[in-house]
């Protein structure tokens, strides 16, 4: 039976940069997944990364072979497609499959040790807490010691479903917390995209119903392109939505064949409450380490994998591995992402609620103006400028419940991030601000239902 220092269970956007950083820093790592270097970062995603999210991770410049398009700006249309937001910054469309295995080698290069195409069946948890896994390796099981196991399994969540019940770490998701989402790969064989360097969001209650499609160049004449639903609330299959749009959208009715398609659940809600336990670790999709509004995760993955590598050198250099030794973690990322992905948890809550025509009309009047939507979408923020603007526009058209409802979401949006901002420096203060948390939910949602 070997024993590591870490092993990290799945290899994805969050597990591969954090077996990166923990064999450049000279831990014993282990690293196991269930793919193989053909299909490696296999789950079907939009490819869409922030330019800033690797270099905040502490990652290595990105080798060109893993960047499939530069990207310098963002559309989102309202429903109807009769009023668009042009947002600009840079961007990447990335080669998920190259960017996994660039990262994976870099690490083994540096010493960890790598298991492919094993499955990860369970944790083992000895004395209070989890001191390994068991793994399939072909016909074989076998079992593996760490001084702590961090769970990077993705949506999976294989090794979480098994914690405990009564361990903070082990929280499980609510289903309107989801997005079900389907996607292909595109290439059309005799027309050319029109600015491919901006990739398109499109909004539409009727189409995608609490969630959005979206086409995502990755050249001029190759296209991401999908459709992801809202859980929990008896919604079409995003399949057959989006062949629906296929069927019927210009964009689609030139020829093309599919080169790829997938589909897959992901959480669009602010992060676990808390992503460490006894000898764990939880980051990406798994700690649901998500932006809400869009679902994206890949950059915040990496930031998430970044502050676990730190976590663990500093529970390493104190010689304990319990809850409170990795606590840290959880200080890192609320108060650098967490705060804000609750603020727009706050907001997708909102958004999920409106009906086609009050959002376009909020678009076609502008009351978050495009220059400000990136503020709010990255800060978590409405400015009080907005409001003001958004009240004279509003009283003056006789919408005044939408005004309402924007200034609650504007007020729990803040009293959310703020609550967040104070996060417990101890795991023994995390049932209080966890019962803060909840009440401050069911403020909102009662106040949002009022109106």
């Amino acid at each position: 039976m070997e024993k590591f220092d870490v092993i990290v269970a799945g290899l994805g956007p969050a597990g591969a940069p954090l077996l990166y950083h923990l064999a450049k820093r000279g831990f014993r790592v282990l690293g196991v997944d269930m793919r193989g270097w053909e299909d490696f970062w296999g789950k079907p995603c939009g490819d869409a990364i922030g330019a800033h999210h690797p270099r905040e991770a502490g990652l290595p410049p990105l080798p060109g072979r893993v960047i499939k398009n530069v990207v310098h700006g963002i559309d989102i249309y309202s429903p109807g497609e009769t009023t668009r937001y042009r947002i600009r910054g840079e961007g990447y469309i990335i080669d998920r499959r190259a960017m996994g295995e660039w990262l994976v080698k870099e690490a083994i290069a540096r010493g960890a040790e790598v298991k492919l195409r094993s499955f990860i069946l369970a944790p083992i948890i000895e004395g209070g807490r989890v001191v390994g896994i068991k793994v399939r390796e072909g016909d074989t099981v076998k079992e593996y010691r760490a001084s702590v196991v961090v769970e990077a399994t993705g949506f999976s969540r294989v090794i979480r479903k098994k914690l405990p019940r009564g361990w903070p770490v082990a929280e499980d998701i609510e289903p309107t917390d989801t997005n079900i989402a389907y996607r292909e790969i595109i290439a059309y064989e005799d027309y050319e995209v029109e600015e491919p360097d901006i990739i398109r969001i499109y909004i539409d209650q009727e189409i995608a119903p609490g969630g959005y499609w979206w086409y995502f160049p990755e050249s001029k004449t190759k296209v991401n392109a999908g459709l992801g639903v809202q859980g929990g609330r008896g919604h079409p299959s995003p399949t057959s939505l989006y062949r629906k749009l296929v069927s019927r959208h210009p964009l689609f009715q030139k020829r093309f064949h599919v080169e790829n398609a997938a589909g897959a659940p992901l959480p669009t809600r602010r992060p676990s409450d808390t992503m460490v336990g006894p000898g764990v670790i939880v980051i990406g999709d798994a700690g649901y380490t998500v932006n809400p509004l869009h679902g994206g995760g890949m950059g915040y993955a990496f930031r998430a994998a970044f502050f676990a590598a730190n976590a663990f050198e500093e529970a390493y250099n104190a010689g304990r591995f319990d809850e409170a030794a990795l606590w840290s973690l959880n200080k890192a990322y609320m108060n650098a992402i967490g705060a804000r992905q609750a603020a727009l948890d706050v907001f997708r809550i909102f958004l999920q609620s409106l009906p086609n025509e009050d959002i376009r009309y909020g678009m076609e009047k502008r009351l978050i103006p495009e220059q400000d939507v990136y503020y709010t979408s990255t800060e978590g923020e409405i400015k009080i400028s907005i409001l003001e603007k958004a009240g004279i526009i509003l009283r003056g058209l006789g919408r005044p419940s939408l005004l309402s409802k924007l200034r609650i979401v504007a007020e729990y949006m803040k009293k959310v991030r703020e609550h967040y901002r104070g996060y417990p420096d101890t795991p023994q203060g995390l049932e209080p601000w966890r019962a803060r948390l909840r009440s401050l939910y069911s403020e909102y949602r009662a106040a949002l239902a009022s109106r």
